[in-house]
């Protein structure tokens, strides 16, 4: 494998949940510590409000809420990718001017999918969004969106300027990005992968630069991932394979599971997921976090104070 660029968009960028009271308010108080946790746990870098953030539940004035508090907090200790995602061009747009204002250095966006656009609307709002900020922009690639080829989108890293880089987490993740990166050239900056590092190894052997999981396990799979930069892939193995049990529950209950995890590691004050999609955890669900999560301890590494 060749040597990495330096100025690449690199590693494990952790997506914090959005902290919530009981009362479904907004838990600023939280937000500042699940931002703090995920750098100081090792993450490469930061992504909010995104879907592990339940950013479709979110006002608008909380989704900015959430940009000032997340540049204020991360303060450039590592790269920011704002979520943007919208129901229209001028809304996605709209957030998108602001988190740039805010501090960001990047932004992530599916094309907007209240209505199912059309190739030449995809494009337009890429090209719209060029035109109004001067950053990167990351291309969510999400079969719950406006799902897109290897060629729609090596098209749009080709024509958009600030288009470089892409979420890519369709159904058959790594074989897309395998397919965008033997199209691309160096119109594509890199390729990121989803499924909360369900695939991380196969990803990286194919050539991804990096992930974008919710953060709760951010120690675990920035460590896994410095293994695998290091090229000691049998050490992230084991440490992948120990993963699974808790993959598993996270593939089923998602931000519930997150918020399980992260309430129990003493970084927010309460697991609390908004409507729609809100799941439970009954008393099964629970004992078995119990014994999941002691059998990776020692895995831990960043402990509450």
């Amino acid at each position: 494998m060749t040597d990495p660029d330096p100025d690449q968009y690199r590693g494990i960028y952790g997506i914090p949940a959005t902290p919530f009271h009981e009362d479904d308010t907004l838990d600023t108080r939280s937000l500042e510590s699940v931002l703090h946790f995920s750098v100081e746990n090792g993450c490469h870098g930061i992504v909010m409000p995104v879907m592990a953030s339940e950013y479709h539940s979110l006002t608008d004035v909380e989704r900015k809420q959430v940009f000032d508090i997340t540049t204020k907090v991360v303060n450039k200790r590592v790269p920011t990718v704002a979520g943007i995602t919208g129901v229209s061009n001028a809304h996605s747009i709209g957030l998108a001017v602001y988190a740039q204002d805010a501090g960001f250095d990047s932004v992530i966006a599916m094309p907007p999918f209240s209505m199912k656009p059309s190739t030449g609307e995809i494009l337009l709002f890429f090209e719209q969004l060029n035109d109004a900020i001067d950053i990167p922009i990351f291309i969510q690639n999400h079969s719950g969106g406006a799902p897109l080829s290897a060629s729609q989108i090596v098209e749009l890293c080709e024509k958009v300027e600030q288009v470089g880089y892409v979420k890519e987490e369709t159904q058959f993740a790594g074989q897309l990005t395998t397919d965008i990166l033997d199209q691309a050239g160096d119109s594509v900056k890199g390729v990121m992968g989803g499924s909360g590092c369900k695939f991380l190894i196969a990803d990286y052997n194919r050539g991804m630069c990096g992930n974008m999981p919710a953060s709760h396990f951010g120690d675990v799979h920035s460590r896994i991932w410095n293994l695998l930069e290091e090229g000691d892939e049998a050490q992230a193995r084991e440490i992948h394979t120990r993963m699974a049990p808790l993959n598993n529950y996270e593939s089923l209950y998602g931000m519930r599971a997150f918020k399980e995890v992260l309430f129990r590691r003493g970084v927010i004050s309460s697991p609390t997921t908004r409507s729609p999609g809100k799941k439970i955890l009954d008393k099964y669900d629970m004992a078995e976090y119990d014994t999941l999560l002691a059998s990776i301890d020692d895995l831990l590494t960043w402990k509450a104070s």
